[in-house]
């Protein structure tokens, strides 16, 4: 066992935005535990354990649940201690990172900065397009829906790269296109993660592959009519394609 006090590690990423194949690199790292859950995520080891010892998604929240943001962001609806042993005794302690990557953090990473006094925060986002057909495509929601929710996330991302402290930042695009340059970035904002190994076949959404960036794929599953309800919505917040570095598409 290592001596030293675990480091906690949070991805805070939208769902369908590559965070699973981000905590898959992760754990290619001696160094890093992650949960045996659903996508690794720790809101279902709570769930699982029988515990309320934080709120969940349910129904329409699981791949949306920014309709619920105050049922994520009040401090009150998390059992601080029962959560900690829930995820220590599903984590392997033997190791010095602990990662978790529940979708929500988006909205609750500020307390958990509070809870968890050494946490380091990783954050992402991707093109919203891409985003929309995803989540279309795997939960059946509209167009519109999917538009909204990649809004109030990216929102929320704003808020987090302001008050995180240990933060590092990265587009999904950026991982895709040049892995071993943000495998070198990652372990130079945490060196544990120095081992980590871009080059690996990853299982991510039942498909083995290496790491590819599906954008072009997905977005070409998208007719014009499809492309103009997204911007009916995006173009409401035109600053937050540009803050991000994402165009338009018409």
């Amino acid at each position: 066992m290592h001596d030293k006090k675990p480091v906690y590690l949070f991805i805070v990423c939208p769902n369908n935005s590559g965070s699973t194949l981000l905590a898959k690199l992760l754990a290619t790292s001696v160094n890093v535990s992650t949960f045996p859950s659903y996508n690794h995520e720790g809101q279902w080891v709570v769930r699982d354990s029988g515990t309320a010892a934080m709120p969940f998604p349910i129904g329409d929240e699981k791949r949306n649940w920014t309709i619920a943001p105050d049922k994520f962001s009040d401090t009150r609806r998390y059992c601080w201690e029962t959560l900690k042993e829930v995820w220590h005794r599903a984590w392997d302690m033997d190791k010095p990172v602990l990662l978790e990557k529940s979708p929500s953090l988006v909205i609750s990473a500020s307390l958990f900065q509070e809870q968890f006094k050494d946490a380091y925060f990783i954050l992402s986002v991707r093109n919203p397009y891409a985003f929309c057909e995803g989540v279309r495509r795997r939960e059946g929601y509209r167009l519109e829906v999917a538009a909204k929710h990649w809004q109030i996330c990216c929102d929320y991302q704003l808020q987090n790269l302001n008050v995180l402290k240990k933060q590092c930042f990265l587009r999904y695009e950026e991982l895709c296109n040049n892995p071993a340059g943000m495998a070198d970035r990652l372990g130079r904002f945490l060196p544990y993660l120095a081992d980590i190994d871009p080059s690996r076949v990853f299982d991510v959404m039942s498909l083995k592959t290496v790491i590819a960036n599906q954008n072009e794929a997905q977005i070409g599953r998208l007719s014009l009519d499809d492309i103009r309800e997204i911007n009916a919505i995006l173009d409401r917040q035109p600053l937050l394609l540009d803050t991000f570095c994402y165009d338009r598409i018409s």
